[in-house]
């Protein structure tokens, strides 16, 4: 009777397997018949081509699944007629499946990252350079936007990371660095993404030292780390870098405090004899309400000119509805006082941006973007145009992420300015848009 009742499961089981788990949901069905309908046809390629994608992996991992349980036996769950020595074998194997591999903690860690992009701009000019961002670069060209590699450290007592670079984001982004110095100049300092190290004071006290990310805005100098590909216009427009000290402090797991003082606003090689100072802190009001002030005061003048000091203060907010549904806020106000001898008058800009983030599954992920910035005196861009620079865009990034190390992104930005501050060929435009595909590994 036992072996009967044995030889029915064994049948149902595979009766089991055999019928047709795969369908093709309504869902499916219906973004299908949207897309078809309203999208545009190189749109729809696109997003055909990342639900292709999603679909076909979670279609092969299922498989792959079966496979592996129609090669295990079965076996009896009663182990009372199993030999007292292969339980206590196995136990042994269960035990040491559960020991992870210990790590040391003061070993140092080493990984690479690669940026590689395509950007298409149909009123390009034939300098094919991006004139206002520097992420992505170029255009109409497949080119490296960003690659690095880089050690790390960090222990309870000491920490630092050195990171070398190189793309066109790197070039665009240090162009401002002086060149007339010989010990130290644009050439010398650009490949240096960050080199720092860090001391422990006291309790949650640390000092680090070298050069280091800055301090101001929501988005990451690393593409991979962001909602969208190409940076934000508040963000193309501060410090990704700074050269100094940075004292930062743990209050507690929702409330840390930051005090930088640097060299001045994104340069490594010093243009006068002051130094700059920038702060920031940040507050996890909520499990999903998140506020952070950043600041920075410094004189941006070389010593041959009159002060020039700059105010600058950053706001941002974060709401987390979901772990994976999230908006996000920031307001930046710059104030800058006027190099005209006999006059105390300061110029002013800002700018505003708007984020939402979707991943609605695992693999993929919808970001939108919205942003205004109002340079009037030209103070941070110099148009060379009437009204100065007055110019609202919006981008729109999807991403289909096979895993946390990878990502496949494709993006279209639109830009509408008061003056015609782009390039269109060989004329200029009030508007810009363009659409950037990139592969990212991050390792």
């Amino acid at each position: 009777m036992i072996y009967k009742e044995f030889f029915f499961q064994l049948e149902s089981l595979k009766k089991r397997k055999r019928s047709p788990q795969h369908r093709i949901s309504i869902t499916q069905g219906i973004v299908s018949g949207f897309i078809f309908r309203f999208g545009s046809p190189i749109l729809t390629g696109w997003i055909l081509f990342f639900l292709f994608s999603f679909f076909s992996v979670s279609i092969h991992s299922q498989e792959k699944k079966e496979e592996k349980k129609e090669n295990v036996p079965i076996e009896s769950l009663d182990s009372s007629n199993k030999p007292e020595s292969e339980i206590q074998t196995e136990t042994k194997k269960e035990s040491q499946k559960k020991e992870e591999p210990k790590i040391d903690p003061k070993a140092p860690k080493f990984g690479f990252f690669v940026d590689s992009y395509y950007s298409h701009n149909p009123y390009a000019s034939a300098s094919r350079e991006n004139k206002y961002l520097t992420q992505p670069a170029r255009w109409d060209e497949i080119n490296i936007n960003l690659a690095y590699i880089d050690g790390k450290v960090e222990t309870d007592r000491y920490r630092g990371r050195a990171a070398f670079q190189y793309g066109n984001s790197v070039n665009s982004n240090y162009k401002n660095e002086v060149t007339s110095e010989k010990n130290s100049n644009q050439f010398s300092v650009r490949n240096i993404q960050e080199a720092y190290a860090g001391i422990k004071l006291a309790k949650n006290l640390w000092l680090d030292a070298g050069i280091f990310f800055g301090n101001i805005g929501l988005e990451s100098w690393i593409s991979h780390s962001n909602w969208n590909y190409s940076r934000a216009l508040a963000l193309d427009y501060v410090p990704y870098y700074s050269s100094g000290f940075r004292l930062s402090y743990q209050h507690s797991q929702k409330l840390s405090f930051q005090l930088h003082l640097m060299n001045g606003w994104s340069n490594i090689t010093e243009t006068n004899r002051d130094k700059a100072i920038g702060t920031q802190i940040d507050f996890q009001i909520t499990d999903k309400f998140r506020i952070t002030h950043n600041t920075f005061i410094g004189n941006e003048a070389p010593d041959n000119q009159r002060r020039q000091t700059r105010y600058y203060n950053n706001l941002i907010l974060q709401y987390h509805f979901t772990k994976f549904f999230i908006v996000a806020a920031s307001g930046d106000v710059g104030i800058q006082r006027v190099p005209d001898p006999g006059v105390n008058a300061y110029r002013q800009w800002y700018v505003g941006t708007f984020w939402i983030t979707w991943r609605p599954i695992e693999e993929f992920r919808t970001s939108v973007r919205i942003e205004r910035m109002y340079d009037p005196e030209q103070t941070i861009i110099q148009s060379g145009t009437k009204n100065g620079f007055l110019t609202s865009g919006g981008t729109l990034t999807l991403d289909y992420i096979p895993n946390e190390q990878a990502m496949i992104r494709l993006e279209g930005r639109y830009f509408r300015s008061y003056d015609p501050v782009f390039d269109y060929h060989r004329s200029n435009s009030k508007e810009e848009k363009f659409i950037v595909f990139a592969v990212t590994l991050k390792i």
